[in-house]
């Protein structure tokens, strides 16, 4: 450990400051999701909002100054503080997004014996009862994958839905303290223990991060520590495991198609065919459980072949709403040809695993902007688990502008309490384009080849 810095914060002051901002945003979540204020709604927006600024500045300062001193702090205070972090931001109502309910209303649908591939929550609202209340698409079936609903499912089966709410929403607080412990192992492996101790502090005590893990309990929470523990598989060369998990992570949420042929050529090229092989026979045994279970009815793929029905707060939809469907069609096709042609170069130059994972994040970050019909902040958990086997500045640069820039990208949606262009736009524009152009300004450093590493 290292001698503490000139200037630096106690350890008390530092864990105090990341607690103040927690508790700061558990009381914007408090006043957004149960105080309307009548006539002076518009006056308690303004507030709200500004509640949110305060929350997001005291808790990134925190931050900030927990990655500089993260090698002179013990680890198990770096621990400790995390894990506090996450109960606090745990506490806060749900209040930036509806999916929590959408998720236990359709648990609910299945407890009650309705398959939620093909039975929409309004098809029996009354049978819901109180879960229907607070879910927001109860028009649509199930858009995830088996895991989630098998989750959604028992969750659901507490029978209230806020006290479903506060156990799903601790199990995903669960998914990100084992995430970022994923990511410390990971990059002991790829890197050195300086490196590790910051990367494991800018996950856990991440203000955007605890917000949509923690606060919203959304499954991106699960997706992500499946694809952190997808990373160390690859980074120890334990394909079996490495394949298993990143196809769990699929069976979450459907979101990360790209990253398969990278992991294939990945074990292509470092001999591990049978590992890969070993992990994908284990996902196709869920996969064929789940399609008996779910899928043999009438209309049982409308699922996932449908969800382009439902496109917005990305750039092609937000193209399309502006300039018409061909400018978002156009967007669309650019980013599938963009995909295929960092695919096609991957499956080359992917020769280990921290190249694949670099090309990996390359290729999800064009295929989220420009592919991906709708857009949320949260989708960026499609691929940022895997910066800690990639191990590039730029995605360390990204996580710590995203502790800033993600809670603020609801600032419309506090200030107005409704969803719309404006919110979409913004939020776009905050937690989206920006990555994914800083990604590619350095596309030299995921496509050139990487220093050798105890992964190799």
């Amino acid at each position: 450990m290292d001698a503490p810095l000139p200037g630096a914060w106690s350890n008390k002051r530092l864990l105090g400051f990341a607690v103040l901002g927690q508790l700061m945003m558990v009381m914007v979540a408090t006043r957004h999701a149960f105080i309307y204020g009548g006539s002076f709604h518009v006056l308690l927006n303004v507030l709200e909002s500004l509640g949110l600024i305060a929350a997001t500045l005291v808790a990134g300062l925190a931050l900030s100054r927990a990655l500089r001193q993260a090698n002179s702090v013990p680890l198990e205070l770096l621990m400790r503080g995390g894990l506090l972090l996450t109960l606090v931001a745990t506490l806060a109502p749900p209040f930036l997004s509806n999916d929590i309910w959408d998720y236990l209303a359709r648990g609910r649908l299945d407890w009650l014996g309705h398959n939620p591939y093909t039975v929409a929550v309004a098809e029996h609202a009354d049978e819901v009862g109180a879960f229907t209340d607070l879910a927001r698409w109860t028009e649509w079936v199930l858009p995830y994958g088996p895991i989630s609903a098998l989750l959604q499912e028992w969750v659901s089966g507490l029978g209230s839905p806020w006290l479903a709410a506060y156990v799903w929403k601790l199990l995903m607080a669960a998914c990100h303290v084992t995430t970022a412990i994923l990511v410390l192992k990971t990059l002991r492996v790829v890197a050195n223990e300086r490196d590790a101790r910051q990367g494991f502090v800018l996950w856990l005590w991440n203000p955007w991060l605890l917000l949509e893990c923690c606060g919203s309990g959304h499954n991106d929470a699960l997706l992500g520590m499946l694809l952190a523990l997808s990373g160390y598989g690859l980074a120890r060369a334990r394909y079996a495991l490495g394949t298993a998990s990143y196809g769990m992570a699929m069976l979450v949420k459907h979101g990360s198609p790209p990253i398969l042929p990278i992991w294939l050529a990945t074990a292509y090229h470092q001999r591990q065919l049978r590992g890969f092989a070993l992990g994908s026979l284990a996902v196709v045994g869920m996969i064929t459980a789940a399609y008996y279970y779910y899928w043999t009815g009438p209309n049982g793929w409308d699922w996932i072949l449908k969800q382009n029905n439902v496109a917005h707060g990305s750039l092609s939809s937000l193209l399309a709403g502006l300039f018409g469907e061909t400018f978002g069609a156009a967007i669309r096709v650019l980013g599938a040809g963009l995909t295929l042609l960092m695919l096609l170069l991957a499956c080359k130059r992917a020769r280990e695993a921290q190249s694949g994972a670099r090309l990996a994040i390359l290729a999800m970050a064009v295929f989220v902007m420009l592919s991906v019909p709708n857009f949320a902040p949260w989708y960026q958990m499609w691929w940022l688990p895997l910066f800690a086997l990639a191990n590039l500045p730029v995605l360390t640069c990204v996580l710590k502008l995203l502790a800033w820039t993600g809670p603020l990208s609801y600032l419309v949606l506090t200030s107005t309490h409704g969803f719309g262009l404006a919110h979409e736009t913004w939020m776009l524009l905050m937690a989206g384009v920006w990555p994914c152009m800083l990604i590619l300004l350095d596309w030299r450093e995921f496509v050139g080849k990487p220093p050798k590493t105890k992964a190799t």
